[in-house]
């Protein structure tokens, strides 16, 4: 359902429609509820609304001025119109590659929206199901009751870019700490102690996770971005072991089960729809193309 504009933006769009109609678009009267016309195109107050409602969140926010708003009708609307008018005047509309990008465009869209009507309820776990994985796979949520760990924390990409490539070179992770750390532990090449489970604040939950999930000493975590910047952490020490809370760990298990059983699904989905399709395959020339294949291959070796 197409959300109502707040009243300033009625008023907004009937002094829009009246201005245009009276300054840029020719004698020729408009319609009652026609926005603009662009050429014989006509695209009305509706139909602008449903544009404005696809914006992503941060495109919605600019519209909220009559600034905001009168650029995406210009400098979006219009200019994309004018644009596609002008391409089809060039008969790209028509263009064989053009044309077969949009269909493969359009078969995944109807393909995705079959799976999504499909797949939808068969994906779902339930919480029991949740609980009894947690119950029969304990050992896969037991952990360090400490970790000792130290991190490279750097703020800029060329420095991150700079500190990736030494390390691939073997160069010393104490060192390259010491050397581009922005806060205090550059001091002691990145050393941050020990941690326990919680003890980060709630910003730096992506950060406790990937330094939980390194598994041997000496291991080196990918990047991990803060609300402060870019980390790379390496695991020093553990201490003890302790099993994670089920509340702790159950949207993890409930994400994994359902992307299991969206798979399964999927799988006995497609084998049902094909049993149910005339399939059939020319082997003479499947197998003609597959010789061409090889000679292809052994003349490039």
């Amino acid at each position: 359902m197409i959300k109502k504009f707040p009243v300033f933006f009625e008023i907004f769009f009937l002094l829009l429609l009246l201005g245009l109609g009276c300054e840029k678009l020719g004698k020729k009267e408009m319609g009652g509820k026609e926005l603009i016309r662009i050429n014989d195109v006509s695209i009305s107050l509706e139909e602008f609304r449903q544009m404005s409602e696809k914006q992503p969140l941060e495109g919605k926010m600019r519209l909220l001025s009559e600034k905001g708003l009168r650029d995406f009708l210009e400098n979006y609307v219009i200019t994309r119109e004018v644009l596609y008018q002008e391409a089809k005047k060039k008969g790209l509309d028509k263009n064989k590659e053009i044309m077969a990008k949009v269909e493969d465009f359009n078969r995944a869209m109807v393909i995705d929206a079959l799976l999504e009507e499909v797949l939808r309820v068969k994906s779902e776990a339930t919480d029991q199901e949740i609980q009894q994985y947690y119950k029969e796979n304990q050992s896969l949520f037991i952990e360090p009751r400490e970790i000792k760990i130290r991190h490279i924390f750097v703020t800029s990409e060329s420095d991150l870019k700079e500190v990736l490539t030494k390390l691939s070179r073997g160069e010393s992770f104490e060192k390259l700490a010491s050397t581009y750390n922005v806060d205090k532990t550059r001091e002691d090449g990145g050393n941050l102690g020990y941690i326990q489970r919680g003890q980060l604040s709630p910003s730096f939950a992506q950060f406790e996770e990937a330094a939980f999930s390194l598994k041997k000493k000496g291991d080196i975590s990918e990047v991990v971005r803060s609300p402060y910047g870019y980390h790379i952490i390496r695991l020093e020490d553990t201490l003890g072991t302790s099993l994670r809370p089920f509340s702790q760990v159950k949207e993890r298990i409930r994400l994994f089960l359902q992307a299991k059983k969206r798979q399964d699904a999927y799988l006995e989905y497609v084998k049902e729809a094909k049993a149910g399709a005339k399939i059939l395959i020319n082997e003479k020339l499947w197998a003609e193309e597959e010789k061409k294949e090889r000679e292809s291959g052994e003349e490039k070796k």
